[in-house]
C-alpha cells in the first residue's frame, strides 16, 4: 500500500466520521433532556461494544 493511498484512506475515513457524527449530533440535539441524550449515547456505545465482542475478527483498528 503506497503512502498516498494510505493518506487518502485516512482522509476519507475522517470525513466519513465527521459526516456520521454530524448527523447523529443533529438528531440527538432535538432531545431536550441532558439525561436522555446521555442515555442515547450510552446505548450507542453499549451496542457497538456488544457487536465488537461477538465478532472475533473485529479489532480496535477495524473499529477506528
Amino acid at each position: 500500500m503506497s503512502a498516498g493511498l494510505c493518506l487518502e484512506m485516512l482522509l476519507a475515513t475522517v470525513i466519513a466520521w465527521v459526516g456520521v457524527w454530524g448527523l447523529v449530533d443533529e438528531e440527538v440535539e432535538l432531545v431536550q433532556s441532558r439525561n436522555q441524550r446521555c442515555c442515547i449515547y450510552a446505548a450507542l456505545l453499549v451496542g457497538e461494544v456488544s457487536l465488537a465482542a461477538t465478532h472475533c475478527s473485529l479489532t480496535v483498528c477495524a473499529l477506528l
